[in-house]
């Protein structure tokens, strides 16, 4: 190698560094990580283990205080009001992260898409767009006896239906079942967002 060549090998190695430095701190798409599915509900009540998401940077070092937000499109809408310490500027949820990344969302929200149709950011940085379903299947602002006869369909003679599948395993079954009938029993209305 020339004199010259050893020359740059400091300067690149330096610049390497600066570029690392720089992006410190700053949410990693590839580092981070969300669930590929929203579930929710028009009640806030936690369904399974809630929607988490937890925010590294390039270093893979977990940002806390990071701003985390699921912005809602198409036919799927959020509820004006959230479960605290969640807020709302329609469409979008907002939730900060603990010391450790980590932020679980309890949404209340209505609609489903089973086409990826929800934004998650992390201060600004989009790490994934996602599938949501809610037990509030038409959006009204409830669970109510006709998200129950849209379930039922489901359940009865389509069970490979998406929208009903909360649990995740595949099926619209006796887990989703347990899951819509704990909120239509314990219904509390809201109001979608335009």
């Amino acid at each position: 190698m020339s004199s010259r060549a050893l020359h740059f090998v400091p300067i690149a190695f330096a610049l390497s560094l600066f570029v690392a430095t720089a992006h410190a701190g700053v949410p990693d798409p590839t580092r981070s990580s969300s669930e590929n599915v929203i579930v929710g509900d028009s009640n806030g009540l936690q369904v399974l283990d809630g929607y988490r998401v937890t925010v590294r940077d390039i270093a893979n070092v977990p940002l806390a205080n990071s701003h985390v937000t699921l912005t809602f499109a198409g036919t799927v809408r959020p509820y004006t009001v959230q479960v605290a310490p969640a807020v709302v500027t329609c469409p979008t949820i907002m939730k900060m992260t603990d010391a450790a990344g980590n932020v679980v969302f309890q949404p209340r929200f209505g609609g489903f898409a089973n086409a990826n149709a929800v934004q998650v950011r992390a201060d600004g940085v989009l790490l994934n767009t996602v599938l949501a379903r809610s037990t509030d299947l038409n959006a009204d602002g409830k669970t109510d006896v006709t998200d129950l006869v849209l379930f039922r369909q489901n359940y009865l003679f389509a069970p490979a239906s998406q929208e009903t599948d909360y649990d995740e395993t595949g099926l619209t079954d006796l887990g989703d079942l347990a899951i819509f009938r704990s909120v239509y029993f314990f219904d509390v209305p809201g109001v979608t967002c335009p």
